[in-house]
């Protein structure tokens, strides 16, 4: 045998090991970034937009544990990648359905319906915590 053909063999097993790696790990990717996961993360609250004749707002919980299914691409999109998890709340869309007092609270499941319709859509799963979330108005 030749030193050419030694060569020749040589190459053929390693080529033949790379096309197997490659496939292997385009299955692997699909499968991981096909699988349905949940997460939850913390983000802060921001109010906005308040209501006529208020100047001020206070939350008795700042931070607040949302629940989010995402198939395993969009999870390392935003906002489950963002650096700075704020949710930003408009307070008169909030309250519109409240009688017109100076404290408003509101249970978990109230405020996923809120994020649900005006921040994050289907995705959101659940609120993990606080169980009440109370808004001030002065």
């Amino acid at each position: 045998m030749t030193q050419t053909e030694k060569k020749h063999k040589l190459k053929k097993p390693t080529m033949s090991f790379l096309v197997c790696l490659l496939i292997s790990t385009a299955c692997w990717a699909l499968v991981t970034f096909s699988k349905d996961y949940k997460v939850t993360q913390d983000f802060q609250i921001q109010c906005y937009n308040l209501p006529e004749g208020k100047k001020s707002v206070t939350v008795s919980d700042t931070v607040i544990s949302l629940t989010f299914q995402q198939k395993g691409l969009r999870y390392l999109m935003k906002p489950f990648s963002s650096k700075e998890k704020v949710i930003f709340i408009s307070v008169t869309d909030l309250i519109k359905t409240k009688n017109k007092v100076t404290v408003y609270s509101f249970s978990n499941r109230d405020m996923r319906e809120y994020l649900l319709t005006h921040v994050f859509g289907p995705e959101l799963v659940a609120v993990e915590s606080p169980e009440v979330i109370t808004f001030y108005l002065r």
